[in-house]
């Protein structure tokens, strides 16, 4: 056996390792007393050429197993891995550093089981030219499954764990002492590092409110064996008020009993006061949200009546004393009753405006070709008025409030009616798609619900690329009343419903053709929230 493993070592001459000239048997001697699992792989094809018994013991594979067609390294590895190996090869050839370093890989055995190791590799020279490497392995023998991948990724892997807010404990029980890391320390604010610590002096730090809970969910684990999660206040050294998230566990003896407690404790004041002041802010916001709701909707509702009569009176004025008006006194007239109009416009937009997030409805299936439908026939008189003409594509079933599915459409529609071109017919086009996953990506959409996107494309004067999330906002116009007449809360009150629905709406302008609303809707609403009365906003 060993002639043969000479006469493959040999085939490599001389061998170089930039320090001196080694035989092939020399090299064997050397790799055979090292530490670790050894091997010893040809660099044009990586077939090996030699192993040592620790990589037979671990690996299965013997130095019988080369002969013949014998075996690649790149066998031990997944397919996925070859190019990281090659990579490594190229770092250790270029780098003088790179026996310092090592990379870790699942290795398969020759019982098919995998199992991680520490690879570290080191090119032999012959005559100046790489012809083989030695490849030093090392089992990984933490509990976790490959915890890094290199050198690199273990420092940045520790970098984490090595912050001011980081630290780990030890409870020796039979002898009540607690032994601290150095963030532990610093957690707790105590520069002396030889402070005494035991069970006792550390519940002294437990802020009062909290020592209670601490001490029992502490005696429970211990009692029953079982791991600690707990959140918590401490009060530090210097006085000052934190709040620390502790994991651990407790470690038996061979006889099942407790012996001691080891975990670890991490400094959340910083997050948890962001996210209570976050948590104040949204519920202010939503205390807000709901008073400007109900001011608008009682105001608007309050401003009827007065607005009824207006309209009442300028109606008989304008019956009884129309022919005794003339000049001026008909012009004020006709503006009075446009304006009082134009105020039954905007209080009844705004009272749409204001029951959407009030609305108890439940969502249902709902057909939307069958609500495009009842639109048309409601915009019956305008479309043929105006000689529109609406294209529409099979549309989906969806889980909505049919209401709202209505107004959307409606005001759409009405959208593309009013700002169409001069002397030209408006054609409306309706087009839909599923959403793909990439488009749900990138509308920042969750990937497992189904999500349809309803294009309404029209033919009409579109706008500026500057307005496209502009004209979503409530009381906000291109055009002056007197060219386009509206109250400028259609477009804010489709923003609202797609809202309401867990889905998002958007505009853009076709240069010279017209203009396009996209609005995205979700198929079900099951899932996406708790309350259909509180909606998620993307």
């Amino acid at each position: 056996m060993v002639i043969a493993v000479m006469d493959n070592l040999q085939t490599l001459g001389t061998i170089d390792n930039k320090e001196g000239l080694l035989s092939g048997d020399a090299l064997l001697r050397c790799i055979s007393g090292g530490p670790g699992l050894v091997t010893v792989v040809r660099a044009t094809d990586l077939k090996i050429l030699y192993v040592n018994d620790q990589f037979e013991n671990h690996l299965g594979y013997s130095n019988a197993d080369l002969e013949g067609k014998g075996l690649c390294f790149d066998d031990l590895l997944g397919n996925y891995l070859h190019d990281r190996l090659r990579f490594q090869l190229t770092i250790a050839k270029n780098d003088p550093m790179a026996s310092s370093r090592y990379f870790m890989y699942p290795l398969k055995g020759k019982n098919g089981v995998e199992a991680p190791y520490c690879l570290y590799v080191s090119p032999v020279y012959t005559g100046g030219v790489i012809e083989a490497y030695s490849l030093v392995m090392h089992p990984e023998l933490s509990r976790w499954d490959l915890p890094f991948t290199s050198f690199n990724t273990r420092e940045l892997f520790l970098e984490q764990f090595n912050g001011e807010d980081f630290g780990t404990f030890e409870w020796i029980m039979d002898v009540d002492k607690v032994f601290w890391s150095v963030g532990v320390y610093r957690i707790y604010e105590i520069d002396d590092r030889q402070f005494p610590i035991n069970r006792a002096v550390v519940q002294q730090f437990v802020h009062p409110q909290d020592r209670a809970a601490a001490s029992e969910a502490t005696a429970t684990a211990v009692a029953n064996g079982k791991s600690v999660d707990l959140e918590y206040r401490i009060i530090t050294a210097k006085n000052k008020i934190k709040i620390i998230h502790s994991l651990a566990r407790v470690v038996k003896n061979n006889e099942g009993k407790v012996v001691k407690v080891i975990g670890s404790i991490r400094d959340v004041t910083e997050q948890r006061n962001i996210e209570t002041d976050l948590k104040n802010k949204v519920e202010e916001l939503n205390h807000s949200n709901k008073e400007l709701e109900e001011f608008a909707f009682v105001a608007s509702h309050d401003m009827q009546e007065p607005l009824r009569k207006i309209t009442t009176f300028s109606d008989r004025l304008s019956e009884k004393y129309k022919d005794a008006l003339a000049g001026d006194g008909l012009m004020y007239l006709s503006r009075m009753v446009a304006a009082a109009e134009n105020m039954r416009l905007l209080i009844n937009n705004l009272l749409d405006f204001s029951k959407i997030s009030k609305n108890k409805q439940p969502f249902e299936p709902v057909n939307l070709n069958l609500i495009v439908k009842q639109v048309k026939t409601d915009l019956e008189l305008v479309i043929e008025e105006t000689h529109t003409v609406i294209k529409s594509h099979s549309l989906p079933q969806i889980d909505a409030i049919p209401s709202q599915m209505k107004q959307l459409f409606a005001n759409i529609f009405s959208n593309a009616i009013k700002f169409r071109k001069p002397d030209t017919s408006p054609v409306i086009t309706i087009e839909m798609s599923r959403l793909s996953d990439d488009e749900k990506d990138h509308f920042e959409l969750p990937l497992q619900p189904v999500y349809y996107k309803i294009s309404v494309t029209d033919n009409g004067i579109g706008f500026e690329d500057e307005y496209s999330m502009r004209i979503f906002q409530v009381f906000q116009r291109l055009h002056g009343k007197s060219e386009y007449p509206g109250s400028g809360i259609g477009l804010a009150i489709c923003k609202k419903i797609l809202e309401y629905h867990h889905g998002l709406i958007f505009a853009e302008n076709i240069p010279n053709t017209g203009a396009r609303f996209v609005f995205i809707i979700p198929e079900h609403q099951g899932g996406l929230n708790q309350s259909a009365n509180e909606p998620v906003i993307y």
